[in-house]
């Protein structure tokens, strides 16, 4: 099974991804005041690999813009997921945002005002702190000569079901949120049952977003498939359903063989390349020695795959005084 945390990872972006599921999100985690000052529907998604290739320990995962309703102003909305405390930092958000506003000198445009989220679902409390000059000791000594600013921190752990519930309309994004929030409690089946029954009548591509996800991060059996898959989208669909999984899942395994493959042939290539590199040093320097390269020798070089004998050899030409000598070293 893939590591827990990219799985988490992989459903986070393919349901934030869609422009009407970052839309809610975007309305669910900001507060009115600023909502009322965007114009929600000019949302556009944002590239975010340059700014990760400029700082290469860190990897920012959603990112839009918005117009303002009642001027010129962009504002950028970063959106950050982490499924563990241990992984994140604040200079991680400073950086982000340091990129961004470089950006924008570079290209002569007026600094947008940023407004960085963070998604949480992990197993314990959020512990990290919001506002970056917590991180400084006797920041009230200092707090004039500190960079100020807060992420606003969306923790599963803190919301109750029920606001989800009550504040989403989306059936996508609050079916996803869910998950997310229960993505700890183990082999629930009644539970990720009831929470995959609000997207139950959704085409099967897209129902199966949902249950791929429960079902790699709990590691289900196929008894404990078939036990939601029948609570929820019926017997009428469970045999679809399932077939499509097998075959998402082969399509997968084939994906990852052909990677690996492709990974271990250029290994080889690599390798043996510099042993052909070695191999043709080692019949140039015998030319250059003796004017030529009689045949039996030239097999014997090229039937010859150590390439530290090869580079021993290379030297010993030089002090070679026959082509006997050369037919010994083999």
């Amino acid at each position: 099974m893939d590591d827990i945390h990219q799985i988490h990872d992989k459903f986070f972006k393919q349901i934030t991804s869609n422009i009407e599921n970052a839309k809610s999100f975007v309305e669910f985690s900001l507060p009115k005041e600023i909502l009322e000052q965007l114009d929600i529907n000019t949302i556009k998604p944002i590239n975010t690999e340059k700014i990760s290739k400029k700082y290469k320990r860190f990897n920012l995962d959603i990112a839009f813009r918005f117009q303002t309703k009642t001027s010129s102003v962009q504002v950028y909305y970063l959106l950050e997921h982490k499924s563990e405390t241990g992984s994140f930092s604040n200079i991680q958000i400073l950086s982000y945002m340091l990129a961004i506003w470089e950006e924008d000198i570079k290209n002569k445009r007026p600094l947008e005002p940023i407004i960085p989220v963070v998604f949480y679902h992990g197993k314990t409390n959020w512990d990290k702190p919001i506002d970056f000059s917590d991180l400084f000791e006797e920041k009230h000594i200092y707090k004039d000569y500190l960079p100020a600013f807060k992420y606003i921190l969306i923790d599963t752990n803190k919301i109750e079901e029920e606001k989800f519930r009550l504040s989403i309309n989306n059936i996508y994004l609050l079916t996803a949120l869910l998950l997310f929030k229960y993505s700890y409690i183990g082999k629930d089946l009644e539970k990720y049952s009831e929470i995959l029954y609000i997207v139950k009548d959704l085409d099967l591509d897209e129902f199966l977003i949902y249950f791929i996800y429960v079902a790699n991060v709990n590691d289900l059996k196929e008894e404990e498939m078939k036990a939601i898959l029948d609570s929820t989208v019926g017997g009428d669909k469970m045999a679809p359903v399932i077939e499509k999984w097998i075959e998402k899942g082969r399509e997968e395994g084939i994906k990852k063989g052909m990677e690996k493959g492709m990974e271990k042939g250029m290994e080889k290539g690599k390798i043996e390349g510099m042993i052909i590199d070695a191999q043709d040093l080692l019949l140039d320097a015998i030319e250059t020695k003796f004017n030529k390269v009689p045949r039996d020798i030239k097999l014997l070089v090229k039937k010859t795959k150590d390439r530290e004998k090869l580079r021993e050899m290379h030297k010993a030409v030089i002090k070679s005084k026959s082509l006997d000598e050369i037919r010994d070293m083999f």
